[in-house]
Order: structure tokens, then sequence, then C-alpha cells
């Protein structure tokens, strides 16, 4: 049930990572919140600020080609130092190839030189648990440029 929960929530970062970018203007960072924690949710409200900094959004969606569970550890112990929280790892395949970045006249700044896919290892935690409605993807890490 955990592993089923949390791979929900894989698919819902990657939709709202690029979602947020659609209208950067207009998104507030807390949209993050909902599928984001951590280091992740810092990276999106990085990429949210830049994009508003250089005045360019995103189109498109990424594809998940692939989320393969690599383990699940529903040690809760928030009194240990660090916390242990829930957690549920995955590998993810991604494909780009739909998305684009644009700048303000519209015009692509998408470098020739980007990878079509990409490997990530993503945590995904549970600080409710055992709630359904906690997880939050936590951590991504790169593993490969391709897949």
């Amino acid at each position: 049930m955990a592993q089923e929960e949390a791979r929900g929530m894989v698919a819902r970062y990657y939709r709202d990572a690029a979602r947020g970018l659609y209208e950067p203007a207009k998104t507030n960072p807390s949209f993050f919140e909902g599928s984001s924690s951590g280091t992740a949710l810092v990276d999106n409200v990085n990429a949210l600020n830049a994009a508003k900094a250089q005045k360019i959004r995103v189109t498109g969606e990424t594809k998940l080609k692939s989320v393969q569970h690599v383990k699940t550890d529903l040690t809760m112990d928030l009194k240990s130092t660090p916390p242990a929280v829930p957690i549920v790892t995955f590998l993810v395949c991604y494909d780009v190839t739909g998305v684009n970045v644009v700048d303000s006249k519209g015009k692509s700044i998408v470098p020739a030189s980007r990878k079509p896919t990409g490997l990530r290892l993503v945590g995904v935690v549970n600080r409710e648990y055992p709630s359904p409605d906690g997880w939050r993807v936590e951590y991504v890490q790169p593993k490969a440029d391709s897949c």
C-alpha cells in the first residue's frame, strides 16, 4: 500500500514540477508543497525563482518511462537523531522530449545537447504515516544522463 501511494506521488511531483513553470509569474511557491518537501521542494522553488527572474516558462510535460521500486523502509521515529520517517525509494526513467523552455518571446532556449531521457533516484517520505495523504518527494538524485 505505501509503495503504491508513494509511486503516485512521483508522478504528481514530475507533473507539478512542469506545471508550476507554465506561468511562473502566477505560481506561488507553496504550489509545490503538495508534492514535494526537503531538497526536492527547494529545487522546485529555485527553478520557479529562476524562471521568474529570467522571464522563461515551460511548455509540455515530462513523461515517466518507468518507475522501479528500489526500497521501502517504514520506520517512524521522530525522536531519533536524525528523525526517521517512512521512505520509499524509486529509480525513475523520464523523457523530456515533449518539454520545451521558452523565453519571453516564445523562442526555445533548450540546448541541442539536452538528453531526451534521464535516470534519477527519487526518495518519497511520509512524515504523517500511516496517513496516505502525507507522501511527498523528498529528494531527486541524478543517476545517469539517459535511460
